[in-house]
């Protein structure tokens, strides 16, 4: 479904088979050339319903000049490359998105990473097969892509009438970026900040330094001070209130992170075994890993707080309170 926001803006909504049921992408249109922002998921009937949609307006395929990627989780990137395979397009996102679109496609390296870093969290090894099952999966839907147009931070890119601004808002994933129309005061969130759900955070296990819950703690503070009138995310209605939304948010982890907390004790237990204590451990093991993820995150953030110690037990991290 493709409806206008404003005179040649214009927002996509494709189906997902996920517990998010859609997702959006935005359109720039200047006279027959057409800017996207992300690309949706690649799913059966999704191009033909992107085709679709553009036909409605007057458009092709062929009139994609540019995609901009707000950051490269699947819901949001996976028909780049099939895109480009039709019409040359120009793929722009950030370095660090690229690099993690590169560690997902080098299976081998990524496989093997994820294998060391959620066996020294607590999973055995019959859960991660499933959870790298479900990863290669999800690898088989990005269809491959190239690029050389990385975008910097604060950077500024005109098109036709249009000027937006590149804001990188690491957190959600590492290499997410916002693009930020100054003069309307519009926002094009990807999945930084969501109308409804807080967004989700997960480790970077290429990078044991990253703190996704600090890192997104200052990206929401990068958005605070942009003169903001309307937000519009990749999933669910566009929203005012900005301020509003991100006390929401903040209030949200903290209350989470307060819950984590209450679970870490003078046994020592790993990230794994706190996840089943907090969440019960009943889930299907991709829900398991998930769990284990929001897990990790409040966990880094309490020890980096000093709240709580960390230490090896054997091949596995354990936790205890200080």
């Amino acid at each position: 479904m493709i409806s206008e926001i404003q005179k040649n803006f214009y927002r996509i909504t494709l189906r997902m088979p996920y517990r998010l049921r859609h997702v959006h992408a935005y359109l720039l249109a200047q006279d027959k050339q057409l800017a996207l922002f992300d690309t949706g998921l690649n799913m059966p009937g999704a191009y033909e319903t992107l085709k679709k949609d553009l036909a409605s307006i007057g458009f092709s395929i062929s009139n994609i000049r540019h995609i901009f990627l707000t950051h490269v989780h699947t819901d949001h990137c996976s028909m780049a490359g099939l895109l480009q395979k039709k019409t040359n397009v120009k793929i722009y996102l950030s370095a660090a998105a690229f690099d993690e679109y590169l560690h997902f496609r080098q299976a081998d390296s990524a496989v093997s990473q994820a294998r060391q870093f959620y066996s020294r969290h607590g999973m055995s090894s019959h859960e991660i097969d499933a959870v790298i099952e479900e990863y290669e999966d999800m690898r088989g839907i990005i269809t491959e892509f190239n690029t050389d147009d990385y975008l910097q931070n604060k950077e500024v890119h005109e098109f036709g009438d249009w000027k937006f601004e590149v804001i990188f808002t690491p957190g959600h994933a590492t290499g997410h970026v916002c693009f930020f129309v100054r003069k309307e005061g519009i926002l094009l969130a990807g999945d930084h900040i969501l109308p409804y759900i807080a967004p989700s955070l997960s480790p970077n296990i290429f990078d044991d330094n990253f703190r996704p819950l600090q890192t997104y703690s200052d990206s929401l503070q990068v958005i605070e001070q942009l003169p903001l009138t309307t937000i519009h995310p990749g999933h669910g209605n566009s929203f005012n209130g900005v301020s509003e939304r991100l006390s929401e948010i903040r209030a949200y982890h903290e209350q989470r992170k307060q819950l984590i907390f209450g679970f870490v004790n003078e046994i020592p237990k790993t990230t794994y075994a706190l996840a089943n204590e907090i969440f019960g451990n009943s889930m299907p093991d991709f829900e398991k890993f998930m769990a284990l993820n929001e897990t990790y995150v409040y966990l880094k953030e309490l020890k980096s707080e000093g709240s709580i110690k960390e230490r090896m037990d054997g091949s596995v991290l354990v936790y205890t309170a200080c």
